[in-house]
């Protein structure tokens, strides 16, 4: 595992556990899930539904970056990164009513 890739995948980590967090409080507070598929599951199977989610994520992730280059996997990791810290970001302001 390069430095890089190493960085990327603590990102992903954190931002991941924080959207976790984030979603369940959000809908402790009566929110609703934004994201379609999500939010589907979530219907279908309650909480557990976002574990699910979150776990296949995780699945995809790493499949994806066992099988490519390191300069693609890196490219992979990072376009994950943002787009889970955009949905943290997201959670955030959300939460604090902004």
């Amino acid at each position: 595992m390069t430095t890089t890739h190493a960085t990327l995948w603590a990102i992903i980590l954190v931002a991941t556990a924080l959207d976790i967090v984030t979603t369940m409080v959000g809908l402790a507070n009566g929110l609703r899930e934004g994201n379609v598929v999500v939010g589907t599951t979530i219907e279908a199977l309650g909480l557990p539904g976002l574990w699910l989610v979150k776990f296949a994520a995780m699945v995809w992730l790493v499949g994806g970056w066992a099988l490519l280059s390191d300069r693609n996997a890196a490219i992979f990791l990072a376009l994950f990164a943002v787009v889970t810290v955009a949905t943290v970001i997201v959670n955030v302001l959300t939460l604090s009513g902004a």
